[in-house]
């Protein structure tokens, strides 16, 4: 839903056909991250936190460029297995202690773009100590 890096700029290697339109090569071209996982042809109810869309039997029919956080291909994140790592050991160490709650919900939650997309304005958090 909020990618770090919202668009990746790319220069076409070959001619493209798009629909009727030849886009030549050499042509530099934006993709934006951000709107492709916004998409609801591709990600139904796409606001929504869904982490089962992400289980094998949801996404065999999805293409493989259709969630691509890090980018793809040749200039990918060369992290982004260790990002992803990182992310579910801390998220794991948190959820196992803690009940997490924003305070704000997700449509009022501000952000903007510099290199990295960012919230514009603090994001307060509640952690209540589970029992």
């Amino acid at each position: 839903m909020f990618p770090s890096v919202p668009i990746v700029s790319r220069k076409l290697s070959e001619d493209v056909k798009l629909g009727n339109c030849i886009i030549p090569k050499d042509t530099a071209i934006l993709c934006s991250i951000l709107l492709m996982q916004r998409n609801p042809k591709i990600w139904p109810d796409p606001m929504k936190f869904d982490p089962d869309r992400f289980l094998p039997e949801n996404s065999k029919l999805r293409n493989p460029y259709a969630y691509i956080p890090f980018s793809a291909g040749p200039r990918n994140c060369i992290g982004q297995k260790f990002a992803i790592l990182e992310a579910k050991i801390i998220l794991c160490a948190i959820l196992r202690k803690w009940r997490v709650k924003s305070v704000k919900t997700l449509d009022t939650i501000k952000y903007g773009c510099s290199i990295i997309l960012r919230p514009t304005e603090k994001v307060l958090i509640h952690f209540t100590p589970k029992k």
